[in-house]
C-alpha cells in the first residue's frame, strides 16, 4: 500500500472530525441564544403594573386580578403537561400555606387551551388535592399579557398592583420566601 492511500482514510476522518466540531460549535451558539432570549427576553419586568386579568376559579365564579389589590399575590402560570410545574407546585402550595396568614395569596393560573382545561385539570386536581383552592382558569390571552414565554412563570405581585418579581422557568423555594418576605417588609 502506497503512503497516499494510507493518508485518505486519515484526511476522512480529520474532515469528519472538523465537521463534527464545527457542527458541534454552532449548536452551542444557538444554545446560547436561546437561554439568552430565554432568560434576558423581553418580558413583563420588575416595576411595570401587573396587567389586567380575570380569573375564573373551579366553581365558575370569576374575579379581576384588581380585586386583590392591597395584598400581595403569588401569581404562578402553569399547566398540567408541564414536568417543572409539576416539580415547583408542592412547593409553591406550601409556601402558600404558610403565608397566608400574612395576607398572601396564591393564583394557580394555568394555561391549558380552554377546551382541554377543565378535563385535564379535573384529573390532575384528582391525583393534588392540595393544588385545588388556588387553581384559576385565564383568558388564553393572559399569557399574552404577562408576556408569559414560558412555564413556569411566576410573579409576585406587589400590595399596589405592580410587579414585584418575576422568574421565567422553576424558581426555588427559599427565593419565592424572600420575594414574598421583601414584598412585605415593603408595604
Amino acid at each position: 500500500m502506497s503512503d497516499e492511500q494510507d493518508a485518505a482514510p486519515v484526511a476522512r476522518k480529520g474532515v469528519q472530525l472538523s465537521n463534527t466540531i464545527i457542527i458541534g460549535g454552532l449548536f452551542m451558539i444557538a444554545a446560547a441564544l436561546a437561554v439568552q432570549e430565554f432568560i434576558g427576553g423581553e418580558g413583563l419586568e420588575v416595576g411595570h403594573p401587573a396587567p389586567a386579568l380575570t380569573m375564573t376559579r373551579l366553581d365558575g365564579s370569576t374575579a379581576p386580578l384588581e380585586s386583590l389589590k392591597g395584598k400581595i399575590v403569588l401569581l404562578n402560570f402553569w399547566a398540567t403537561w408541564c414536568p417543572p410545574c409539576n416539580d415547583e407546585m408542592p412547593e409553591l402550595v406550601a409556601i402558600a400555606k404558610e403565608y397566608e396568614a400574612k395576607g398572601v395569596v396564591f393564583v394557580a393560573a394555568n394555561q391549558e387551551e380552554p377546551d382541554e382545561a377543565v378535563r385535564s385539570v379535573g384529573a390532575w386536581l384528582e391525583r393534588h388535592p392540595d393544588v385545588k383552592p388556588y387553581v384559576v382558569f385565564t383568558d388564553p390571552s393572559a399569557s399574552a399579557d404577562f408576556l408569559v414565554k414560558a412555564l413556569p412563570t411566576t410573579f409576585v405581585i406587589d400590595a399596589k398592583g405592580g410587579v414585584a418579581q418575576v422568574a421565567r422557568g422553576q424558581v426555588a423555594g427559599w427565593r419565592v420566601k424572600k420575594w414574598l418576605d421583601d414584598a412585605l417588609a415593603a408595604q
